[in-house]
């Protein structure tokens, strides 16, 4: 074990010794056992909204393509191939005769046809239902269908034409479709597992899956053990025979049980220990430490609706009044990217126009000349945050910085996660602490989210000439029309200021030396199929 472990391995010591006493599994150690924190909260695709989920359901479902870590672009997947007609309303999907359920029946056009309407059903409760919009008829299906109306269904866009060949009809072009059908909600289910089983469909041995492998075992806050699916496609490329996903609820403990040899694999650390690893790996002395920048922001969000923060000048100097080095060194503490712009870097096709700066003699201009000069007559703010995770140390240092720096009082109110949701969701707030990941590799997974009455805007602010922008590129193939469209876009945001992006998350994760296929990417997604030892097996503790 490191030398810069010792103590944190000390701390938990105890914690250590209770949860491997959980580990006992009968028969021969999985060839690979991993873990990435808390509990996976469903295997129900339609209703996943977690990475850790979905990162599960790609193990055992895959959709009619799959997003590939390595060249961070979909590959084949159910699909063997794709037509797109000409003006990109029509997707041809043509599967694969040979793709299998885990009990052996073939995977059809029609699965993919319930699974997808069984999302757009509001009785399914399928928080991501809207990434099937792109659909012709779907979001016109879901909003009747909401209001208890009859019809629509027959007008939704999905068209199985035999048992491998699946037509899906869109309302306009959708330039990152592909990536769509890769998503969790897009993953086929079985249709008569589900109303045999009911609610109790995801469990063993009633889940039926069709993906590289299949769930054997769930015992819930312990582990989850997967078995390779004979029946697989292409299973004999497959190297993994036996998995088993573990469950720690801290990080501490998931962090020891690899350095003990309990766990191969880690995608979580906790942050105290995130830059002595990177130091380690820099001297040259781990080659387990794999490091990356994700696909995800880390922001605080305004209420623009109403005083102070309606006016985009006070707005505006409390971002420039920020100072994110600070933020990232002493709170965050992950090696994260100090974010001026919403959308991360890494997507192909798509360069962020210029952002916000830090400026804090133009911060206090912009106050004054709102009529707070030096942070008179503004009261005290309040700056919203939910208890769980290490959102606090940022607040504080925030609360801080605009005390410092603009003569701010500001009180922070923090609350339980549901609280915070609920609070945030009906614009009772002034400023509240926000993060996104990207659900798919395109600029429109963060921008979409600020058009006027967007599900996910939650900030009051409204821009006309931003609505048309994004409707725009949603309506062009064109990619540099797109890219131009999306960088206005941005450009409005960040001069009206309704977020404060603060920083770009990243990713720190171990895994053993001699670990193959495992490549560190900006969805933060692993896929298990292309995992293999080298050689014999493991490779010893780092």
């Amino acid at each position: 074990m490191r030398r810069f472990l010792i103590p944190l391995a000390l701390a938990v010591a105890v914690t250590l010794a209770t949860a491997m006493l959980a580990f006992r599994t009968r028969g021969p150690r999985a060839d690979l056992i991993w873990t990435a924190g808390g509990e996976v909260t469903t295997l129900d695709p339609a209703l996943m909204t977690a990475l850790q989920d979905g990162r599960v359901a790609a193990a055992l479902f895959e959709g009619l393509t799959v997003w590939d870590p390595r060249t961070r672009e979909v590959r084949p997947g159910v699909a063997r191939a794709w037509d797109v007609s000409a003006d990109g309303l029509v997707y041809t999907f043509h599967l694969r005769p040979e793709a299998r359920w885990s009990d052996g029946r073939p995977v059809t056009a029609g699965d993919f046809d319930y699974s997808w309407r069984r999302a757009l059903d509001p009785k399914t409760a399928a928080q991501y239902a809207y990434m099937l919009y792109p659909i012709r008829g779907a979001k016109a299906y879901y909003d009747s269908a909401a209001k208890g109306e009859g019809g629509g269904a027959s007008a939704v866009g999905i068209r199985p034409e035999g048992p491998h060949r699946l037509v899906v009809l869109l309302e306009q072009p959708c330039a990152y479709f592909l990536d769509l059908a890769a998503f969790s909600t897009y993953l086929p289910v079985r249709r008569d597992c589900i109303e045999a089983h009911g609610k109790q469909w995801t469990r063993p041995p009633a889940i039926i899956s069709n993906g590289a492998y299949r769930l054997a075992e769930w015992r819930f806050r312990s582990r989850m053990v997967w078995e390779k699916n004979p029946h697989y496609w292409d299973a004999p490329s497959v190297a993994l025979e036996r998995v088993e996903l573990r469950v720690f609820d801290h990080p501490n403990t998931a962090l020891n049980a690899y350095e003990t040899g309990a766990a191969d694999l880690t995608a979580i650390v906790p942050a105290i220990a995130i830059q002595p690893l990177l130091a380690a790996r820099g001297a040259g002395r781990r080659r387990d430490v794999l490091h990356e920048t994700n696909l995800g922001t880390y922001f605080y969000r305004f209420n623009c609706s109403r005083p102070p923060f309606s006016d985009a000048r006070v707005r505006r100097a409390l971002a420039l009044a920020v100072d994110r080095r600070q933020i990232i060194e002493r709170a965050a503490r992950g090696g994260q990217v100090a974010a001026f712009v919403l959308v991360p870097p890494g997507l192909p096709g798509y360069q962020s126009p210029a952002g916000l700066r830090e400026d804090a003699d133009e911060a206090r201009r912009l106050l004054a000349e709102a009529g707070y000069p030096g942070g008179r007559g503004l009261g005290e703010p309040a700056i919203l945050i939910n208890k769980e995770g290490d959102h606090g140390r940022v607040a504080e240092l925030v609360q801080q910085q605009w005390r410092d720096r603009l003569g701010l009082d500001v009180r922070i109110e923090q609350v339980e996660w549901k609280v915070f949701l609920d609070t945030v969701r009906r614009l009772n707030y002034q400023a509240a602490r926000a993060g996104w990941y990207g659900d798919y590799v395109d600029p429109n997974t963060f921008l979409d989210m600020f058009v006027t009455g967007g599900g996910n805007n939650d900030t009051g602010w409204s821009d006309a000439e931003y609505d048309a922008c994004i409707a725009g590129a949603a309506r062009t193939t064109d990619p540099a029309a797109r890219e131009r469209a999306f960088q206005r876009a941005e450009a409005i945001l960040l001069r009206d200021v309704p977020i404060v992006p603060l920083y770009f998350y990243t990713t720190t994760m171990l895994a053993r030396p001699g670990l193959e296929g495992f490549v560190p990417n900006l969805m933060n997604r692993v896929d298990f199929a292309l995992l293999r030892w080298a050689g014999r097996g493991r490779g010893g503790l780092p």
